[in-house]
């Protein structure tokens, strides 16, 4: 099966997939391609009959979901919007950034005259580079709906000014952090109708649902923990809302279509998994619905088998489990220093990201950057290897190994490493990143470490000998 995938660029990718495969086999391809990690913030949507914006279910065959049309159509969109510094890999951030451009564009995305002015700038400098008045544009009527005076092009043109030198990445960085500030961002938009039919635009994001009219003008904001339930019959989502009073209201939206509907039931339960909750519950992730013929052979072989099965959600991972298996991801490439963010005038010469020649530079500076480097390994590898946030202060008997933290090591029952049981849990005191930045500063060498800092282990109640380590 032929997928023709658009990206938020408009760039067309050609992917060629099983024809039984599933959304989720289109979407890898189409990352492994970009080189992103990131996979979760993505999604692929389409447009149905009625020309509404719907999301392929990546754990369902493509050809349930879509017509039987060769090549399919799919776009490729950030499903779930996160703060630019969360964001590990700039790929993935570029694709953010082309699409807050294209809703920007839309008029989806309102700010002030101030932020409309720093914002153009910082568009006309990723999009054209440093200032100049034959290639300059700028976007300030489309941001802010109306056209600019002179002062105010004056004013972009200072600041476009300003951004001289700094690279695309660095740009596009700073435009996300300013756009991630406003009001909606990272909300996904349906259009439905109320009991008494008044057009309206419902808008599921973050923080909860925000009802507006045509103009997106505010009607009433619900936050998540006030909705009780949310379900869907038909063409019409039902909100259970609890009110001040600790009476419930319900609310009722009517949507052009059934698939619509679905849509929208879809986009409040997926949401509120990726942004509130720990993790996704089974009962989200197991949700699935049968065809007839499905149905039947439920009914009168085996409840459990797989023949019709139709899942109703795909997410299978929240926010912060996306942080955290991407930095694993990225750690276990080699790629140690995930915490850098683009801040300077030029990308770094050693930053994985970029292919750019390497800026000549002298020897006391080349020194101090492999000094750097080995330092940040050092510390990566006193990180816990199961959480990569704690340090290593445990270790499995008998077997010895220390590869993790007294959090993660509590809730093992068998090395890691080995494999052997775990029979109990030994404290252990290693060198702390403190601790090795202070051994590289002072004399020109780094100070030999001492066996017993190496790996300090206190297993009596008496007083121990090693008082520089240890007070028990």
């Amino acid at each position: 099966m032929l997928c023709h995938v658009t990206r938020p660029d408009s760039v067309v990718m050609e992917v060629e997939v099983d024809a039984k495969a599933n959304g989720e086999d289109c979407l890898n391809k189409v990352c492994r391609k970009l080189g992103i990690i990131e996979v979760d913030y993505f999604g692929l949507q389409f447009s149905g009959s009625k020309g509404e914006n719907l999301w392929l279910n990546l754990r369902n065959r493509i050809s349930q979901q879509m017509d039987s049309v060769t090549p399919c159509r799919l776009r490729l969109r950030v499903k779930f919007f996160v703060e630019p510094h969360l964001i590990l890999q700039e790929q993935t951030r570029h694709l953010f950034f082309m699409h807050v451009k294209e809703d920007l564009h839309r008029g989806h995305l309102h700010m002030c005259s101030e932020q409309a002015e720093e914002l153009s700038a910082l568009l006309a400098q990723a999009e054209f580079g440093d200032y100049n008045q034959n290639t300059a544009k700028y976007w300030y009527t489309e941001l802010c709906g109306k056209d600019p005076d002179q002062e105010t092009v004056n004013s972009i043109i200072a600041k476009h000014k300003a951004l001289e030198g700094m690279s695309q990445g660095s740009v596009e960085y700073q435009a996300l952090q300013l756009v991630a500030s406003l009001e909606h961002y990272g909300v996904e938009w349906h259009w439905a109708r109320d009991a008494e039919g008044q057009r309206l635009a419902i808008g599921v994001g973050p923080d909860g649902i925000a009802i507006c009219r045509d103009d997106f003008s505010l009607v009433n904001r619900i936050s998540y923990p006030l909705i009780q339930i949310a379900t869907q019959s038909g063409k019409s989502v039902y909100l259970t809302v609890t009110k001040e009073s600790s009476d419930s209201v319900v609310l009722l939206f009517k949507l052009i279509s059934n698939r619509a509907a679905s849509g929208l039931y879809r986009a409040i339960t997926e949401t509120h998994a990726f942004y509130r909750c720990d993790t996704v519950t089974n009962a989200v992730m197991m949700q699935y619905s049968r065809d007839f013929k499905g149905h039947l052979a439920s009914l009168f072989l085996n409840e459990n088998i797989n023949l019709g099965k139709k899942y109703v959600f795909d997410i299978r991972r929240t926010s912060k489990e996306v942080y955290d298996y991407a930095r694993r991801a990225l750690y276990n490439a080699g790629i140690v220093d995930l915490m850098s963010r683009p801040g300077a005038r030029s990308p770094s010469s050693h930053s994985p990201w970029h292919g750019q020649e390497s800026v000549p530079e002298c020897g006391g500076c080349q020194q101090n950057r492999v000094l750097q480097e080995k330092l940040q390994k050092l510390r990566e590898a006193f990180l816990c290897m199961l959480c990569c946030e704690e340090e290593i202060d445990a270790a499995f008997c008998p077997c010895g190994h220390t590869v993790c933290c007294q959090n993660c090591a509590t809730q093992l029952q068998s090395c890691p490493v080995c494999r052997s049981e775990v029979e109990h849990i030994q404290h252990v005191y290693l060198p702390t990143c403190s601790s090795l930045l202070n051994l590289t500063v002072g004399s020109g060498s780094p100070a030999p470490i001492h066996r017993s800092m190496a790996t300090h282990t206190c297993t009596t109640a008496d007083y121990c000998s090693d008082d520089k380590l240890c007070q028990t």
